[in-house]
């Protein structure tokens, strides 16, 4: 196979048809779309000094059937697997940390393949050409002085993959909601402590009694308005909270053009008709992810109804596995959502400070993973308290 394959590496995703990109890209995977990527590109979001695409793909006889999109990185925003204290160290070492090579989805801490692969490939072509991508990936790297190559929220697959191909692994954790085949919100709060069932209960009362009436959108109901509306929400949320945006309004209006068939919208507008706050979601098949959230007036628990319970009402109702609602977690944790696993990947190329860290990671892999079991043995779901 490796004879007649060809490895290429591509700093545009417009030297990609949607066509062709899209058949590798599996249903929990959806920000890894042609639509999605190329819009942050062609808006201007990524492919500047920040986020520059290095794309690694593999052909046969002109057929694609395996990508590996990565970025150069000048530093470490809009990762969310965070190294800065590995930067400082080189630092402080008098050695370059930047740049680097970071595979990941630019600005969105969600779990995803990072190869992309044809469903037409049996389990050892799909070994071989992974491993080739990720030698290609490595090699990239040590021939352009990068210090490090980190692949982050990947599949737990991959990180085993990535381990026999040179790379550390590392572990994290988020929030996630999952399906237990149920028929509505009342059989989800039923599987948690009465106290939490009674305090969800509360908010969700408050918010319908607060005169807003509050929309769920996709597809063609969201209109070029929306796109408006929402981006105003998201520059209040990271004028307040986040400082300098990596998105720009004309990213919101080529979602609303190209991609809107995997947006769902939670809006919330007062009496009068005004937006005053809600959430940006993308969604694919059995796989909801909640990703940007604002409002433009305070109002309490409504983070909870448009962030949290909507996107769980939705999942229900479509029989979704999974309810994805990116970093952090005290709040997710505290209506239903279980502590789960996040799996990354770090090469470093100067022995020294690859031998540090790696024994770092070693030490960290063992507390996360503590840690999750801890979250879980206190958390609302009973089963999950009980172990059962």
């Amino acid at each position: 196979m490796s004879e007649t394959l060809t490895i290429k590496i591509s700093q545009s995703f417009w030297d990609f048809t949607k066509e062709e990109w899209n058949l590798l890209v599996p249903p929990d995977s959806v920000f890894q779309e042609y639509e999605f990527l190329s819009g942050l590109e062609s808006t201007g979001c990524i492919g500047n000094s920040d986020w520059m695409p290095v794309i690694f793909s593999a052909r046969r006889d002109g057929i694609l059937l395996g990508v590996l999109p990565a970025y150069l990185r000048r530093d470490s925003y809009g990762e969310y697997i965070f190294d800065f204290q590995w930067a400082n160290a080189f630092h402080r070492a008098g050695i370059p940390y930047y740049p680097k090579l970071t595979v990941a989805v630019p600005f969105t801490p969600v779990t995803g393949s990072r190869i992309l692969l044809s469903l037409d490939l049996n389990e050892e072509e799909k070994t071989n050409i992974s491993s080739l991508l990720l030698q290609s990936l490595l090699e990239y790297g040590k021939e352009n002085d990068t210090s490090s190559v980190h692949i982050l929220f990947c599949k737990e697959d991959e990180q085993k993959l990535g381990i026999q191909n040179s790379f550390a692994p590392r572990i994290s954790h988020q929030y996630h909601w999952f399906n237990k085949g149920f028929a509505n919100f009342e059989e989800f709060l039923s599987t948690l402590v009465k106290d939490r069932r009674k305090t969800i209960r509360q908010e969700r009362r408050k918010i319908s009694e607060s005169g807003l009436t509050i929309q769920t959108l996709t597809g063609d109901q969201i209109t070029e308005e929306h796109a408006h509306i929402f981006y105003e929400f998201y520059q209040d949320t990271h004028s307040k909270k986040w400082g300098q945006a990596y998105l720009n309004r004309k990213f919101f209006i080529e979602m609303h053009k190209n991609f809107r068939h995997r947006l769902l919208l939670v809006l919330a507008s007062d009496p009068s008709g005004k937006p005053v706050g809600g959430s940006l979601n993308v969604f694919r098949d059995g796989f909801l992810f909640g990703r940007y959230w604002g409002a433009l007036e305070h109002v309490p628990n409504l983070h909870f109804e448009c962030c949290y319970y909507r996107l769980i009402d939705f999942a229900i109702t479509h029989k979704m596995e999974r309810v994805e609602a990116g970093a952090q977690g005290e709040h997710k944790f505290l209506r239903g959502y279980e502590a789960v696993p996040m799996y990354s990947l770090h090469h470093i190329y100067n022995e020294q400070g690859r031998a540090a860290i790696e024994s770092y990671l070693e030490r960290e892999i063992v507390m996360e993973r503590e840690n999750i079991s801890a979250y879980n043995s206190q958390s609302p779901i009973k089963s999950l308290r009980e172990g059962t």
